[in-house]
């Protein structure tokens, strides 16, 4: 009577799925497979199945053509939305350019005014405090708060409205 069963088989079959067949295999595992029915029979389709399965893993996956399709429809959208906000970006970058220009030849207007009295504040007259030197800064700054305020706006919201216009590209 033939032996249906072995008691090698789950060792011979993980050997050959786990990829040690046969150079990493045990010495005693060739030897009993060279001499065993079964445990030949196990390796021999195992092996086939390997091979077929790697072969088709190797064949490239062809995606259907409803994802190609909403694929390509997607792509064309986002294309044609970066086509139309190219212009409102060039005028947003265009705007802040100015801003900053105007308020740089406004301040190098004032600037010569300002230098001179800031220079009699730091020069400070013997007479002159630190409180008086405080009342005139604040004077000079209640005087001006309107370039003050400006200078302040474009300090915190120019880089933050570069860094939006920017950061959706």
């Amino acid at each position: 009577m033939t032996p249906i069963e072995c008691a090698f088989e789950s060792e011979v079959l993980a050997a050959v799925l786990e990829a040690r067949w046969p150079g990493r295999a045990g010495a005693d595992l060739l030897a009993h497979v060279a001499g065993c029915a079964i445990c030949s029979d196990i390796v021999t389709i195992a092996v086939a199945v390997e091979e077929s399965r790697e072969a088709l893993d190797a064949r490239p996956i062809i995606p259907d053509s409803g994802r190609v399709w909403w694929l390509a429809q997607r792509r064309a959208r986002l294309e044609a939305a970066e086509l139309a906000n190219r212009p409102l970006r060039v005028a947003r970058v265009a705007a802040i350019a100015c801003a900053i220009g105007l308020l740089c030849a406004y301040f190098g207007a004032l600037s010569s005014w300002a230098r001179a009295a800031l220079g009699r504040m730091a020069s400070g007259t013997g007479d002159l405090d630190i409180a008086a030197r405080l009342a005139s800064a604040s004077r000079l700054l209640a005087a001006h708060s309107g370039v003050a305020l400006a200078m302040a706006a474009v300090l915190l919201l120019v880089p933050a409205a570069v860094y939006l216009t920017i950061g959706r590209e």
